[in-house]
């Protein structure tokens, strides 16, 4: 027979595939990727851990099933119960110790769990819930020493954890301790960062945490909370006699600043204070801001509105001086910039007799630095005048009267060094006509014999 030819050959195969319409199918029963033998002895172990169950022909269980379908379909479904069969006491044994198998197969250890924290992965605290192991954990994280997984850790413990559990646990590990603390300050708890710090015997440091929870409150309420904390708080610590006398001070600076604020507040709108800028403090203060201000500002404020107060008063400059123990220098600078802002003659503050009655610089001020902030603040042209001849090097008050365009001194010093060329190129730079018929004056003396 032609093979090509026969019809049949081409339509049928030796190999019968898998019919789903054909019930007789021999390799029905077999496992995929098993062979029929492995097949046959895998159902024999099945079938003897299986109790024995009658045969049912498919015939039969057709027709208990349609039996089972009529019979729900007539009865009420609210006189219908189910008999569910109880599980046995080894069933349920059974069923406990495999949850158990499948938790401890899933759940990580301390150290496995730091593991995942470093390298990034994804991991999951909430499975430590008892205290014994949130322990384990964070003496993991700091044998770890990586700051980032101690971070994360003691976040998980901040939040799983009451304070009066976590801070014996952490006042045990300083490192830790340090690293909660700086957490705390971040978030600005600084009350609990203070009793944190005092558990670690740090008492200047829990007064600073204590001064710092004042300020987060309000300034309604700074002095009362720096009052609290004085008469209160400060008598659990010890060695902390500097920190107390700070805010004492500040109580005392709070109790002036708000009677000298409602006095200023008062007063007419055109009294009302200069909006140019300090070198020292910046924007000047106000009435309104006076409250809460920094000492220095106060004493600035108070040079400018009640320069002349007597000592007893509030508002003194001179009583805030002796009160907070301010040295000549804070108090002159303080003095200076407020006598300028209020387009006053600070000379009388700055100068003091010196050797032979000469006038100079009261507490060594810079002049240069005089000169510098007189300038930013549109001082007067005779406070400069007066400032640079006070300055001893004919050269540095050249420099510093060419920059500040003083042009009578310029000329005066060229005179005194006999300079005629550099008097006249200084002609040509100037448009002031006084100044060159100065100069001009000056070169028709013959008795000044030039050096050049």
């Amino acid at each position: 027979m032609d093979k090509p030819e026969d019809e049949k050959y081409w339509s049928s195969s030796a190999t019968k595939g898998f019919d789903f319409d054909s019930e007789e199918n021999e390799h029905a029963g077999d496992i995929f990727g098993a062979t029929p033998l492995q097949t046959a002895q895998l159902s024999k172990e099945v079938q003897q851990n299986i109790p024995h169950q009658p045969v049912v022909s498919r015939g039969e269980t057709h027709r208990k099933l349609s039996n089972s379908l009529s019979s729900l379909s007539t009865c009420s479904n609210s006189s219908y119960k189910f008999n569910t069969s109880q599980p046995t006491k080894q069933c349920e044994v059974t069923c406990k110790l495999l949850s158990s198998t499948i938790n401890d197969e899933t759940m990580s250890s301390p150290k496995d769990v730091v593991r995942s924290i470093f390298l990034g992965m994804s991991y999951d605290l909430s499975c430590f819930k008892k205290l014994s192991d949130k322990k384990i954990l964070l003496d993991e994280a700091l044998k770890l020493g990586d700051g980032d997984v101690i971070c994360a850790v003691l976040l998980f413990l901040q939040k799983s954890l009451h304070q009066m559990v976590l801070f014996p646990l952490l006042k045990e590990r300083y490192v830790a301790a340090r690293e909660y603390i700086a957490i705390l300050e971040k978030q600005k708890c600084f009350k609990e960062a203070a009793i944190l710090c005092g558990e670690l015997q740090q008492t200047k440091e829990a007064v600073v945490h204590l001064y710092n929870s004042c300020f987060r409150e309000g300034e309604q309420t700074i002095l009362s909370s720096l009052e609290q904390i004085y008469k209160n708080e400060l008598k659990n610590f010890k060695q902390i006699e500097v920190e107390s006398e700070i805010i004492e001070e500040h109580i005392l600076l709070l109790e002036r600043q708000g009677p000298i604020a409602v006095t200023r507040a008062r007063l007419p709108q055109s009294e009302i204070d200069d909006t140019r800028t300090s070198p020292f403090i910046g924007k000047a203060v106000t009435a309104q801001n006076l409250v809460g201000s920094s000492l220095l500002s106060t004493l600035q404020y108070c040079c400018r509105h009640n320069w002349d107060a007597p000592e007893n008063l509030l508002a003194s400059p001179i009583g805030l001086k002796k009160t907070f123990k301010l040295t000549e220098r804070q108090f002159l600078w303080n003095a200076f910039i407020g006598r300028i802002l209020m387009n006053q003659d600070p000379l009388p503050i700055l100068l003091v007799k010196g050797m032979f009655g000469a006038p100079k610089i009261s507490a060594s001020l810079s002049i240069p630095r005089i000169l510098e902030i007189a300038s930013n603040l549109n001082g007067k042209p005779n406070l400069f005048d007066q400032l640079l001849l006070l300055v001893e090097k004919s050269e540095k008050r050249y420099q510093l009267a060419k920059k500040y365009q003083r042009h009578r001194i310029v000329i005066d010093v060229l005179i005194s060094n006999k300079d005629r060329i550099s008097l006249l190129q200084y002609r040509d730079s100037i448009d002031d006509q006084s100044e060159i018929d100065y100069i001009n004056n000056t070169l028709r003396v013959s008795s000044t014999r030039w050096k050049n």
